[in-house]
């Protein structure tokens, strides 16, 4: 914001700056009073009054004058960002809602008027960190840092999205757990920083340290649903799944944010899990309402009514089929909802396009076995025994105990006339699986077969 002092008295300009350089109450106090004396037309007052009521603790007041600066001098890219400051302060320190939107809105416009601004690029990345946007905030936060080196040491942002980033080389993650870690020693009661330090302690496998870390945020900050709700992730994904806590946690993580979508889609999961499927549908629905553009809460809706469908004739198997195709559109890289449609497919009589679906789970994840395994199965039942059996192959050699698989394959090797191959596929699948009958009916069988 720039100073015009033909405009502004150089009174109002020594009051305030020396009102936020040492936060005196009384010097904001008379600054406001000769604020209020002037004739408030321009910008720059708005935007002075701003600071002062920022730094008189009256964050409402400072948001309204920043607003009036902007309408004045729209193209004010500092007024921009201080108003985006106030708003993501807002937004986390008192739950407004749709403070954080707005704050992310302030800062992109700062930094279109002003793109090499490293602060706003920093407080962007904070504000979308706090959206749940972490490619982005990683990208505003790797941007500061190119434009302003210092922030490398100040910041413990980047380190945090370091945290929540898939596919980084374990460095990234060691990075983030340091950062973290440096921070707590000069602020141990900083409940955010242990609740970061537990994602990423979570994502280097050790479960054990992230619930201790998660355990902290929630002892030192009760009332942040983001604590409980990651302490019910790693609840869920404990060896000895702890499904009751979980659920405890992400229910606790709603009560105090009735609109977390992804509290409501992590609790339908662990319900699912525990075998209440009307619980679930109804917290995926809620997720959907929630975030309707959310593939991963299609998915799992999509998902549990095909379970209902198959395992108890529940629910509508097309409105699962309907949920898989909205997850793909959403994001057409989900290996699991292309494999379990072409699954759904093949209930409905649908072969060719189960087939389909099993090729792009195949193409997108060329280790699936278990898309090899169901390609195989379709192509088998079409009669297609040379494409079954490539597929059968392949199922195996990545995943040599699929017992079923070299069942598969011994039986369309045995199909095309290869006995040989199709007796060494079922004495693997016997030495697999010894107990199960058919197994060792079609090994025996087979071997009294060859020895004629």
């Amino acid at each position: 914001m720039s100073e015009d002092n033909n405009q502004v008295p150089s009174a109002l300009v020594a009051v305030g700056t020396k009102a936020l350089a040492v936060r005196s109450a009384t010097l904001v106090k008379r600054g406001l009073a000769l604020v209020k004396s002037l004739d408030l037309g321009d910008a720059w007052a708005h935007f002075k009054v701003g600071r002062m009521l920022y730094a008189k603790g009256d964050q409402d007041g400072a948001i309204t004058e920043y607003r009036t600066a902007i309408r004045l001098q729209p193209d004010d890219a500092e007024a921009h960002h201080d108003l985006g400051v106030m708003l993501l302060y807002r937004s986390v320190g008192r739950r407004f809602h749709g403070d954080l939107d707005d704050a992310i809105a302030e800062f992109r416009t700062a930094i279109r008027l002003q793109p090499d601004d490293a602060a706003a690029h920093n407080d962007l990345g904070k504000a979308l960190r706090e959206k749940g946007s972490l490619d982005a905030a990683a990208a505003e936060l790797r941007t500061a840092r190119r434009l302003a080196p210092i922030l490398a040491g100040n910041d413990y942002g980047l380190g945090f999205t370091y945290s929540y980033e898939g596919g980084l080389p374990e460095s990234d993650l060691d990075a983030a757990i340091a950062e973290c870690r440096k921070v707590i020693r000069l602020h141990p009661g900083f409940a955010t920083a242990h609740n970061y330090l537990g994602i990423a302690l979570q994502g280097k496998g050790d479960l054990k340290g992230a619930i201790v870390e998660y355990h902290t945020s929630i002892r030192l900050q009760p009332d942040a649903a983001q604590g409980h709700y990651n302490l019910g992730n790693a609840l869920r994904d404990k060896k000895d799944e702890d499904l009751d806590g979980a659920i405890d946690e992400y229910r606790t993580a709603i009560r105090i944010e009735p609109d977390f979508a992804d509290a409501h889609n992590d609790l339908g999961l662990a319900l699912q899990h525990k075998g209440n499927l009307d619980a679930a549908i109804e917290e995926y629905s809620t997720a959907i309402r929630l975030q309707p553009g959310s593939a991963k809460a299609h998915y799992n809706f999509g998902h549990v009514l095909h379970i209902g469908n198959t395992l108890y004739g529940k629910y509508d198997l097309g409105e699962a089929v309907k949920e898989y195709r909205e997850a793909l559109r959403l994001d057409p890289s989900l290996v699991d909802a292309h494999d379990n449609l072409g699954y759904a497919l093949k209930q409905k009589g649908d072969l060719d396009g189960a087939i389909a679906e099993y090729r792009e789970a195949v193409r997108l994840n060329p280790k699936n076995d278990r898309a090899y395994f169901n390609l195989g199965v379709e192509l088998g039942g079409k009669g297609d025994w040379d494409g079954a059996i490539a597929q059968y192959r392949e199922a195996v050699c990545l995943n040599p105990n699929n017992g079923f698989a070299h069942y598969c394959l011994g039986f369309t090797l045995e199909k095309k006339g290869d006995l040989r191959g199709a007796l060494e596929e079922y004495r693997a699948t016997y030495m697999l699986n010894p107990e199960n009958a058919d197994f060792k009916q079609a090994f025996e069988r087979l071997l009294q077969q060859v020895k004629k």
